[in-house]
């Protein structure tokens, strides 16, 4: 397999037209971008993570809230949360509300992280193209990870904003400023330890390999000190306070109890399913093979991002090996199947490059199926895939495309058509995405319409801000303004019994409430800022914490299996109202919140009711 390594004058005529332009956009077209493409994107507070990690900053910010919680009291000890609960208790104390703060640290980490993708894209690419592919890939693609990881969310918790420091991180080593790398996986542990530990791992190989190859073992020193020394910021205080200590559970109990009861969907690989795997595997393929294809790539290039991806490989082979063969509870709590967001976007980033390369040779085919195939649901790997190893094949000594951009350039348009089509289909925001990032490109790619596409794009920014100013102030409620974009649903949503259940009995009970809560129960907590006995979700980090959990846990629900998740509803439904009492009055718990086809004789007095839910106070216990 050979490649023509002099440019045609079509590449020629490309690079002349990129060179003058191959800076970032003004900072005012990437706010524009930033804004346009967090419109599209979405925003939701309402979500599961969210309710479990305000509690602690509710109580940072008020002492009186929560007291009798054990799991909260947990999350005021330094933990590797620490530093992301002050950074959000801090404004609050200020006078924000606690969905202001998170939104504001979302669109902030927004924008980083998309600009951050959008820099790696357009550097290694040369070209906005590659930029906005980037940009798109790394917010639109789904699939391609195992463990229910993702690389970006939309909804505001530590691994949103550790990932938009950690990806400016990747892109100074990708520029082979490793100091300044490390750093930036330095600060990323500050918020979610884990994100900014694991691409540090991740490019070792890589920073090794330049070390000795360029002789300059410092930079190796540099950049792993200054990742250690960030880190310990996050370590050290816990080792003092003696939150780190393990002689409470053996490294077999660690895993029995941190994988196969509460993690197993992060810690137990060999649960993951069989299509995640292969899901995983397609775009670790295809971004190999594109890597292989490339001729933009620098060598270092390809040495750095490809080592990335087989050292992620090789991190997830130890993660099973040491945890399911070997039990290591270090290596359990490493949760390596976390390094598959990395490899995922190391791939994409491949892809995004591969794609701006056909697209300036004049294969507008085959680029614009790259960027939109990743995106297809379930099979966009595959899908990838396909295109790439077709895109190498050469029969004849023409490559597949030839023969297809000879028959697809008689109509030209019909290539963008399709794409759009293509993009609209999959998911009908993923168009207005992709544009948001593709402007730069726009302007340059149609000098002719500079004229219409720069006053629609004030106008389009400017409406992106009216709507998220009626969002914030509450004219514009949890609604999009059309099927192009997802909507912004900056508060929280009173969608659920529950919800309401918890709401009221926030403004009626003393704040030393203790509620006994079904242990699948994820939103009293937040809702009643009241205490609650014991949640699953609500996992503690230090081993003392653990085993409180676990021995709570079990009072409520009986002998804990592997995987409890998919059985807390049937064990505690399966539990009497007498015993329910006990259980109460065992953790001194003044409420009990169940429902009434469950548990319709409770030893107590119902004080609410929102449909099937109920709010008991225990006969003790003032209504």
């Amino acid at each position: 397999m050979r490649f023509n390594l002099i440019p045609s004058p079509h590449e020629i005529y490309w690079m002349m037209a990129n060179a003058k332009t191959m800076t970032m956009p003004p900072l005012l077209t990437q706010m524009a971008m930033a804004l346009s493409g967090l419109v599209a994107y979405g925003y939701n507070f309402s979500k599961e993570n969210v309710f479990n990690q305000m509690p602690a900053v509710m109580a940072l910010v008020d002492p009186t809230l929560y007291n009798q919680d054990f799991y909260v009291q947990e999350m005021l000890q330094f933990t590797p949360r620490s530093y992301y609960y002050y950074a959000l208790a801090l404004p609050v104390k200020l006078g924000l509300s606690v969905p202001m703060v998170c939104f504001i640290y979302f669109a902030i980490s927004f924008a980083g992280f998309s600009l951050g993708l959008y820099a790696i894209g357009r550097s290694l690419g040369q070209s906005k193209l590659a930029g906005a592919a980037l940009a798109f890939l790394g917010l639109a693609v789904v699939d391609g990870t195992i463990g229910f990881t993702d690389v970006f969310r939309r909804s505001p918790n530590p691994s949103v904003y550790a990932i938009a420091i950690a990806v400016w991180g990747i892109y100074f080593c990708l520029q082979q400023q490793w100091i300044r790398g490390y750093v930036f996986f330095g600060v990323s542990c500050l918020l979610q330890f884990l994100i900014g530990l694991l691409p540090g791992v991740l490019f070792t190989p890589a920073l090794i390999f330049y070390c000795l190859s360029n002789k300059r073992p410092k930079q190796l020193l540099g950049a792993w000190g200054a990742l250690l020394i960030l880190a310990g910021m996050v370590y050290s205080p816990m080792v003092l306070s003696g939150n780190t200590s393990s002689d409470l559970l053996s490294n077999s109990e660690f895993i029995w109890l941190y994988g196969y009861v509460r993690h197993p969907h992060h810690i137990i690989m060999s649960i993951f399913s069989v299509k995640g795997w292969w899901r995983f595997v397609h775009f670790l393929v295809a971004g190999l093979a594109c890597l292989y294809g490339s001729r933009q790539l620098k060598p270092h290039h390809k040495i750095t991002i490809g080592s990335a991806m087989l050292m992620g490989c090789g991190l997830v082979a130890i993660g099973y090996w040491f945890v399911e063969v070997y039990p290591i509870a270090t290596v359990a709590k490493l949760q390596f199947a976390r390094t598959t967001p990395f490899i995922l976007l190391m791939a994409l980033t491949a892809i995004a490059v591969y794609a701006s390369e056909h697209y300036r040779r004049g294969n507008q085919a085959l680029a614009l199926l790259l960027i939109a195939a990743p995106v297809v649901d379930n099979y966009g790997g595959l899908t990838t895939l396909v295109v790439v190893i077709l895109s190498l094949i050469k029969p004849g000594g023409n490559t597949f495309w030839t023969h297809v951009n000879q028959w697809v350039n008689r109509l030209p348009w019909l290539n963008y058509a399709l794409f759009l089509i293509v993009l609209t289909v999959t998911y009908s925001f993923h168009l207005a995405l992709f544009l948001s990032f593709a402007y730069p490109f726009l302007l340059e790619e149609l000098p002719a319409q500079v004229k219409r596409l720069r006053p629609a794009a004030y106008v389009i920014t400017a409406v992106c801000v009216l709507f998220v100013g009626l969002n914030l102030g509450g004219v514009i409620v949890h609604r999009s303004l059309g099927p192009v974009h997802r909507a912004i649903k900056f508060a929280p949503l009173y969608d659920h019994p529950v919800k309401k259940l918890g709401a009221n009995f926030r403004d009626t009970a003393p704040a030393d409430a203790l509620v006994l809560v079904p242990p699948d129960d994820r939103m009293f907590r937040f809702y009643s800022q009241r205490s609650v006995v014991v949640s699953f979700k609500a996992f503690p980090f230090t081993d003392a914490g653990m085993v409180t959990w676990q021995q709570r846990m079990t009072a409520i629900l009986g002998e804990l299996p592997a995987s409890v998740e998919a059985v807390l509803e049937d064990l505690f439904s399966q539990r009497t109202g007498a015993e329910l009492g006990a259980i109460a009055a065992e953790f001194g718990a003044t409420h009990i919140l169940t429902r009434q086809a469950w548990h319709p004789d409770v030893p107590g007095t119902i004080i609410d009711q929102q449909d099937d839910w109920v709010l008991w106070a225990m006969n003790d216990t003032p209504a």
